[in-house]
């Protein structure tokens, strides 16, 4: 089984988040559309980017976190899956798991910058009997590791801000 990471100040660039977030999300580079769904027959439950694997070298920060990541790690594995959720306030993912090969973990990035705990956003984690096993705080540049196959889901921000919960996860 894989245990569960957290890794704050993953990149450790504040000025490379600052600039995706303002650019890519705020001022609309990458396009997202509600249509990301947990299960098959899921209503929506956040915006997701319309690229796929093919696309990260067009986004540098994509690119710049696959290649730390594979770094880090030490995988062999080519990249199977990149996307970006986008959560506004009021907007919780449904629980769901990723389809990942065994023993490789869902990596998952925390990029909305200047985050404050106070407004959600928090990560969860659950057994197979849909209990909460591990609740992880929403904190700018955090890289979270994780067995994708266990049910997990995100929870949106809280109504005290107007910031959007952003997290990359990449697949392998």
């Amino acid at each position: 089984m894989i245990k569960t990471q957290v890794i704050d100040n993953f990149l450790n660039d504040k000025e490379l988040l600052n600039n995706f977030y303002s650019n890519e999300i705020l001022k609309g580079k990458i396009h997202l559309a509600f249509n990301n769904t947990g299960y098959v027959g899921d209503i929506p439950h956040s915006f997701t980017s319309s690229k796929n694997e093919q696309d990260f070298n067009e986004v540098y920060i994509i690119q710049k976190l696959h290649n730390k990541i594979t770094e880090y790690f030490s995988l062999q594995k080519p990249l199977k899956r990149w996307h970006l959720n986008v959560y506004p306030s009021g907007y919780d993912g449904s629980i769901h798991a990723d389809y990942n090969e065994p023993d490789i973990p869902t990596f998952l990035y925390l990029a909305t910058p200047l985050w404050e705990k106070k407004w959600g956003g928090e990560f969860i984690l659950y057994d197979t009997k849909l209990e909460a096993t591990q609740v992880v705080s929403c904190v700018e540049d955090r890289l979270i590791v994780f067995d994708g196959s266990l049910p997990h889901r995100a929870v949106g921000p809280t109504r005290l801000t107007s910031l959007l919960r952003t997290t990359i996860a990449f697949q392998y």
